[in-house]
């Protein structure tokens, strides 16, 4: 229209303003915002809105609450898309100034502060307005559902998705995805047979969670089982769902079924080739892991952060020192990308592997972030294996352990460890008892077993599975006739 000198009237913006919301285009958008002013639209309240929700979009929110102060008559659209747009940039209490001054508030707008409730890890806050809701549609339930699944309490979830009015498609996904990034990976897969038992047809993202569930599981009969229902009912293997089921073989222990699977993607994108990059790795091929990355840069798939963690976890395995400095060097200089603190675990698993401490040291000390448990571990099993006994010789480490993860265990275990393996026994000690006294629990230790494509966990002194307490009562019965005897 603009090359034609088409005449665009207030009903054309709208929608364009929309659309570059949509697609984040920011210097567009602002190009046409400078348009709608020399053409005299500003005022049109429709026109008005769709500026204050693109500039929302865009993460601008001090130019979208200055043209949202402007306007004369504000519908409820217009409320909850700048209220959505604070929550977007993490400012909450003016979210929730804005929420309590309206006069009119709808159902979207308590989704929209349940959703930035639970975004921003006010779990308590969220489950209170959901109980006050005067109203609730199929979205404040997924809302709800889906954040018990991931951050709260799976009976919760359960007990949400039972009591919710309506199950559509929505609903299964936000609690099966939740249940598998909250490592809830025996209840993604149960709603999952539960939902194909409705004859519920799953989308790409519910099959791609459960296939991360079988990866953490283990769980290769269940994997084969939702291989085969995708072949049987023609989904498409695009990139990411074919990197899952590469994810999962590896995995699993079934690599070559993973380098068949490879093999067979027609268009690899950066997905598929990172998990098998890193499928050879954890099996121990890091050369093959190495020849495969150069192959993936030589087809012109650019490397993600993702494939260099791949790469630098394939040269630790086997010691590739110097290839280990050039990938990183490659990242950072090439490729644009910043190193976040994954990177830097591999980087220090490599030096400490290869006994070269020293610059393990001075690569800590040289990260921008803060070194967490896993660095600090890193360097430690590299001392260990070489026998190093001056792991202490730096306060500094014990102290910034103690900061790390004040309420978990692997920090505490680990100074334990560093104290342990320096023969300083009472001070290995005095980490164990501070654990008692603060009320940290050592995280318990499980096994997992997979019977007719069902996954039993049983937790180091736990009950929880059904058949615990018979196999209790058979071990105390066993232990009372070892005694008569």
């Amino acid at each position: 229209m603009n090359r034609k000198d088409s005449i665009c009237d207030n009903l054309t913006f709208p929608f364009v303003l929309k659309a570059c919301a949509l697609l984040l285009a920011i210097e567009l958008g602002k190009s046409i915002h400078g348009k709608i002013v020399k053409m005299g639209f500003s005022s049109d309240p429709f026109i008005q809105s769709g500026l204050v929700r693109m500039y929302a979009e865009f993460g601008d929110i001090e130019k979208a609450r200055l043209l949202f102060d402007e306007i004369p008559e504000r519908d409820i659209v217009l409320w909850n898309s700048m209220i959505g747009g604070y929550l977007k940039c993490g400012g909450l209490e003016e979210a929730q100034q804005l929420f309590e001054s309206m006069q009119n508030k709808n159902v979207g707008s308590y989704n929209a502060m349940l959703g930035g409730y639970v975004k921003l890890g006010c779990f308590e806050t969220a489950s209170k307005l959901f109980n006050e809701m005067p109203d609730r549609d199929f979205i404040s339930w997924n809302i709800m559902a889906g954040a018990h699944a991931r951050l709260g309490s799976p009976e919760m979830a359960w007990k949400l998705f039972d009591e919710a009015p309506v199950r559509n498609l929505a609903m299964w996904s936000a609690i099966i995805c939740g249940f598998s990034q909250g490592s809830h990976f025996g209840d993604a897969l149960q709603m999952f047979k539960q939902m194909l038992g409705e004859g519920i047809v799953p989308n790409r993202a519910i099959l791609v969670s459960v296939l991360s569930c079988c990866s953490h599981l283990g769980a290769l009969e269940q994997g084969f089982w939702i291989h085969g229902y995708i072949e049987k009912h023609g989904v498409e293997v695009d990139d990411i769902l074919g990197a899952s089921l590469i994810d999962m073989y590896c995995k699993c222990g079934l690599l070559q079924g993973s380098i068949s699977l490879f093999d067979k993607i027609n268009k690899k994108g950066v997905s598929s080739w990172t998990s098998m990059i890193y499928g050879f790795a954890i099996h121990g091929h890091s050369l093959k892991a190495l020849e495969l990355f150069s192959e993936m840069k030589s087809a012109g798939t650019r490397p993600n952060r993702i494939t260099f963690v791949a790469v630098l976890s394939a040269c630790s395995h086997v010691g590739l020192i110097d290839r280990g400095r050039e990938v990183f060097n490659e990242m950072i200089q090439v490729h644009n990308i910043k190193p976040t603190i994954e990177h830097y675990t591999c980087m220090v698993d490599l030096l400490s592997r290869a006994n070269l401490i020293d610059e393990a040291r001075q690569l800590i000390k040289a990260m921008p972030m803060k070194p967490d448990l896993f660095v600090w571990g890193a360097l430690h099993g590299g001392l260990r294996i070489h026998g190093e006994r001056k792991c202490l010789e730096d306060e500094s480490v014990t102290e910034e352990l103690t900061k790390l993860e004040p309420k978990d265990s692997g920090a505490y275990i680990l100074m334990s460890n560093i104290y342990a393996s320096n023969n300083q026994w009472e001070n290995s000690l005095k980490m164990r008892k501070i654990m008692e006294e603060t009320g940290v629990k050592k995280n318990l230790g499980c096994s997992l077993i997979e019977v007719d494509q069902i996954v039993h966990e049983f937790s180091a002194g736990g009950r929880l599975h059904p058949h615990a307490e018979h196999i209790y009562d058979m071990l105390d019965h066993i232990y009372r006739e070892i005694q008569i005897f």
